[in-house]
């Protein structure tokens, strides 16, 4: 009877512990210790699936995942070099991509969007693309478990519902 508690009392712990390595479940990730919610995920990778610009459930979840990871490190990026989009920029790109406008559509994605059309500006200069690779590898990024492990060799989600790198912008389908 003793050993039977003994278990149950480890296996109790192992369990309270695994919860305190990954983090709070309510966090996808982690981008230098800044949570992105995963209530945020949720209802972009909704809005990402109902605009037919990703494959549904996980899939879009993990490529949501790692857009907003991209989003944070453009956005200090943007900050430190004073990186600025205007209307015009984000309308233009709006306008050619039929996804980026049909997931603008969503209130709960408008602001992905804006980050999403930021970000993908920044990488198309050779020195916010620079800078940002710069800024990548000080990064500290935690993922959680259920999306993959995160490889900063790749770097990117491995073993994980996204594929591909982040070296790149995370591409959404065209509708």
């Amino acid at each position: 009877m003793r050993s039977v508690k003994l278990a149950a009392l480890a296996a109790t712990g192992v369990l309270a512990l695994a919860g305190c390595a990954t983090g709070n479940p309510q966090a996808a990730a982690y981008v230098d210790g800044h949570a992105i919610p995963q209530a945020e995920v949720d209802s972009v990778a909704h809005a990402v699936t109902t605009a037919g610009a990703a494959e549904s459930g996980t899939i879009a979840q993990g490529l949501v995942v790692q857009i907003l990871i991209q989003n944070e490190i453009a956005k200090t990026v943007a900050s430190d070099t004073k990186f600025t989009v205007t209307d015009a920029q984000r309308e233009q790109l709006l306008t050619s991509s039929p996804a980026l406008t049909a997931i603008a559509k969503d209130p709960a994605a408008a602001g992905f969007v804006n980050d999403y059309t930021e970000t993908y500006l920044l990488l198309q200069t050779d020195a916010g693309k620079q800078a940002f690779n710069d800024r990548f590898v000080k990064t500290d990024i935690v993922v959680n478990p259920r999306f993959g492990t995160w490889d900063p060799k790749q770097p990117g989600l491995v073993d994980g519902t996204a594929g591909g790198s982040i070296s790149e912008l995370a591409p959404l389908k065209q509708g």
